[in-house]
Formats: structure tokens, C-alpha cells, sequence
């Protein structure tokens, strides 16, 4: 097939900037022509660039006509939609459908329903604006605390829900997690429309051995979500234990907190993250929001590095508690040093569950499997526009 992917990458690259360019890579690998077109968030700069964004974020009718120039300079036959927000806007679907294309968009995260994507406010999970107009985000300024920028988030959601464009003949939305499609068909999405699709993962040829692994290991960016306060008081818990934290973002609040058996590498390439995935004893991830589908988890996955994981939304999902790895109540920091410390004293029950992780890893995450799904989603959008 050919396929036009496109993607607004974010300020900070992350997971889903990672996991876009994995999927493409595989559609290519399997024949496809696909072609990849990304804006970058970095380019918004200066305050008339800020105002530029948020005026066009619910629709932008250059963007609508730019995407149905591409589709058909390309001749795709599938436009498949990423991450949209701020400038794209939904505007490049409606551009894609008038070109005849078939549209997929992958929702990574909650925006479609959370003006800020989390589904969490005051360091907890809220579900206020779930089927609602959006109110509360205007009145808590959940974007970024600005009122302006939520408002802008809002305006996007009620484009699309009254536009009906994720309903058109031809449209379907992928959720990463069964979690996650419950929850934004909770909010107002068309349930016939959302498909899910997890992310994948490279198989890896061996993982260390038990032996010569060490430390627990944080890989994420560094913000309240990520429940870095609740790791740094676990952490104090445990001062005979050594803990790394690899991530970027506005880390000056978090090393004034650490005790001293904390190390921060600050940003670092993916590959130097991986290695450290495969030489740590323990992967955490304390999130305190519901989370999409974490590629950090899948790479601990595959390089048998058991997880533990807040017992929340798609984390309680894809960690099998005593399985491939522990859960623990989010947002409890002793009941994390508590977990933390079970499984650095008992290394065999550690090894079992990164072994476990490895192969649910190759077995239920593996690229032949996923791309093989994304097919399915591509023609069975394909053949119901064909159909009208």
C-alpha cells in the first residue's frame, strides 16, 4: 500500500516519537511505500509564534489544504494521522478524506478528552471533563496553566466532535491499550471507530545475566506524572540501594530532592538508555496518570528486565503482577520500597519475571504480529470507503 504518515513531533522527543518512526520502518521493511512528513514543536518560538499555534490549533485551513496536496502528490491510498497537536490540526483530516484517502489516527495519549492528555490535575488522576464540554479545563487552565492554551485544546475537541471527521466512512482510531479505548469511548468516542493496536518491539538476541545486573532504574522524562517525588521518598528508604534516574526535562527540583544513593544522567541517547535497561536489576515506573502504552516498558520487556509499575490504567494492564513483574498502589512510596527491596533480596523470583517479560516481549509485541494488525486496520478502512 501506499501510505502517508503524519506526525507533529513534540518539543522533548519521547516515546511516541520513538514508536512512529519504529512503525514506519516496519511498514517499509514490509513492502509498503510510505512516506513520512513531521513538524516539530521546537519550531514554535517567540510569543507571536505561541499565538500563531494556539489560534490554529482547532483548525487550519493551509494544513487542510497542504495534506490534500500530499496525498495526492504521494498517490497514498491510507493517510495515517499521529500526533496532530498543535500544527496540524485536525484540519489535515478532512484535507486527506477530499483527496480520497483512508485516514487511521493513533491516539497516544487523552487529549481527545483531556485538554491536557493525562487525564490527571494537582498531581492526581480527574476525570472532570470526561463527557462534558470541557468547562473544568477552562476553569483550572489544564493546559499548561494557561487559559488561552486551554482554551485552544477545547476548541480542538468540539471541531472534532461536531465536525463528526473520526466518524467518516473510511476513519479509524487506534488506542494502545484495551484501557485506553474504554476510557475515550468513556469520553465520547464512537466505539465502532476504535481499534486497538499495542506497541512493538525488536527482539533482542540475549539479555545479560542475572549476575551482572544492578541498580534501579528510571527511564522517562522527568515531570510530577512520572511520580518522580514518589520514587526520590522510596528511594530514601532505601539507602543501601542505588538508584539511577535517565531522563531530561526541568530536573533542578528533583536533584535538590534526591537523597545521595540517587543519580541523575540527565538526557541521553536512546541507545545509552537501552544499555542501561539491560544492565539494571529493576525497571520502576511509579506513574501517577494512566500512561499509553510506555515503549520504556517494552524495551525493559525485551531485554528481561522485570518492571515494577503503579497499579494504574494500561500499566495494570500490561504488567502481570507477580508475572513478568510487580504492581503497587500509585502514589505509595512505601509500599514501592517495600516491592523494590522483595525483589533486589530475592533475585531468582527477579529473574523468573524478567524471563517472562522477555518472552511476552517476543510472543505478544513482536513486529510480524504488529504489522500484520496494522494491515488489517489499513484494509478494513480501505474497503469501507471503497464500499460508499
Amino acid at each position: 500500500m501506499r501510505v502517508l504518515v503524519l506526525h507533529n513531533r513534540y518539543r522533548i522527543a519521547g516515546g511516541e516519537d520513538v514508536a512512529v518512526a519504529a512503525e514506519v520502518a516496519l511498514l517499509r521493511g514490509r513492502g509498503h511505500d510510505v512516506t513520512l512528513v513531521e513538524v516539530d514543536n521546537a519550531d514554535i518560538a517567540g510569543p507571536a509564534a505561541r499565538a500563531g499555534a494556539a489560534l490554529g490549533t482547532a483548525w487550519r485551513p493551509a494544513r487542510r489544504r497542504w495534506a490534500q496536496h500530499l496525498v495526492e502528490r504521494t498517490g497514498a491510498e491510507v493517510v495515517h494521522v499521529h500526533n496532530f497537536f498543535p500544527l496540524l490540526s485536525p484540519s489535515v483530516i478532512d484535507g486527506a478524506r477530499d483527496a480520497g484517502a483512508a485516514v487511521v489516527q493513533t491516539l497516544h495519549n487523552y487529549r481527545a478528552i483531556c485538554a491536557n492528555g493525562l487525564l490527571m490535575r494537582a498531581g492526581r488522576v480527574c476525570e472532570s471533563c470526561i463527557g462534558r464540554v470541557g468547562w473544568p479545563a477552562l476553569r483550572h487552565r489544564c493546559y499548561r496553566g494557561s487559559v488561552i492554551g486551554s482554551a485552544a485544546v477545547v476548541a480542538m475537541q468540539q471541531v472534532i466532535r461536531r465536525s463528526g471527521i473520526w466518524d467518516w466512512p473510511g476513519t479509524r482510531l487506534i488506542a494502545l491499550t484495551a484501557f485506553a479505548r474504554a476510557k475515550l469511548i468513556e469520553g465520547g468516542l464512537t466505539a465502532d471507530r476504535l481499534v486497538i493496536k499495542p506497541n512493538f518491539i525488536q527482539p533482542i538476541a540475549a539479555a545479560l545475566p542475572p549476575e551482572t545486573r544492578e541498580g534501579i532504574l528510571f527511564v522517562g522524562r522527568l515531570s510530577p506524572e512520572k511520580g518522580i517525588d514518589i520514587l526520590l521518598n522510596a528511594a530514601r528508604a532505601l539507602p543501601h540501594r542505588r538508584f539511577t534516574i535517565v531522563g531530561g526535562g526541568d530536573d533542578i527540583r528533583w536533584r535538590a530532592a534526591a537523597p545521595g544513593n540517587v543519580a541523575f544522567t540527565g538526557a541521553i541517547s536512546g541507545e545509552a538508555a537501552r544499555a542501561a535497561m539491560a544492565r539494571a536489576a529493576l525497571l520502576v515506573m511509579p506513574s501517577l496518570w494512566y500512561e499509553g502504552f510506555p515503549m520504556t516498558l517494552l524495551e525493559g520487556f525485551a531485554r528481561a528486565t522485570p518492571v515494577i509499575a503503579s497499579r494504574i490504567g494500561s500499566l495494570a494492564e500490561l504488567v502481570e503482577d507477580g508475572v513478568t513483574g510487580r504492581l503497587v498502589a500509585p502514589g505509595d512510596p512505601a509500599a514501592l520500597a517495600t516491592t523494590i527491596e522483595a525483589m533486589m533480596t530475592d533475585p531468582a523470583a527477579s529473574t523468573r519475571m524478567g524471563e517472562a517479560a522477555r518472552a511476552v516481549a517476543a510472543e505478544r509485541y513482536d513486529p510480524p504480529t504488529n504489522g500484520a494488525r496494522l494491515e488489517e486496520i489499513y484494509r478494513d478502512a480501505l474497503a469501507e470507503l471503497e464500499q460508499q
